[in-house]
């Protein structure tokens, strides 16, 4: 299988986990099928990034540049790829969990669950501002 395979395999794989934590959040099932999703897609990462450690370059993140540099084939932007879906559905997952122990309705989440899906750290920041303001602590 290419890359582009791959990458049409997870793209579309991950959209039932995310409907999951949006239709399903108090299913006792939830979190085992988010974690073991993620561990088959943090499997599938890890085959990436270690196949292509021949050609890694601690340096390049040094910089903008060295970075750059480093997606510039297939399999390590795949990697990248598979990292930011990996990470984006934990957040998801650790925003349903912390809506569930502080009693945030449902409905103030989903927003905060499709800005994580499309723009990961703008979702974990929009419910960080509703969980502060409902419970009024950060932690």
């Amino acid at each position: 299988m290419t890359a582009a395979d791959i990458f049409q395999i997870v793209n579309t794989g991950v959209l039932p986990a995310w409907l999951f934590l949006l239709l399903a959040p108090k299913r006792n099932w939830r979190n085992p099928v988010i974690y073991s999703f993620a561990a088959i897609m943090s499997l599938t990462y890890s085959f990436y990034v270690f196949s292509g450690l021949g050609d890694f370059d601690p340096s390049a993140f040094n910089s903008l540049e060295g970075v750059k540099n480093l997606f510039t084939n297939d399999e390590a932007l795949l990697a990248g790829w598979i990292h930011y879906l990996v990470f984006d559905l934990l957040i998801g997952n650790w925003i349903v969990n912390q809506s569930i122990k502080h009693g945030i309705k449902h409905y103030l989440v989903i927003p905060c669950l499709l800005f994580s899906f499309m723009f990961g750290p703008v979702g974990y920041l929009l419910f960080s501002i509703i969980k502060v303001s409902k419970t009024k602590s950060i932690a």
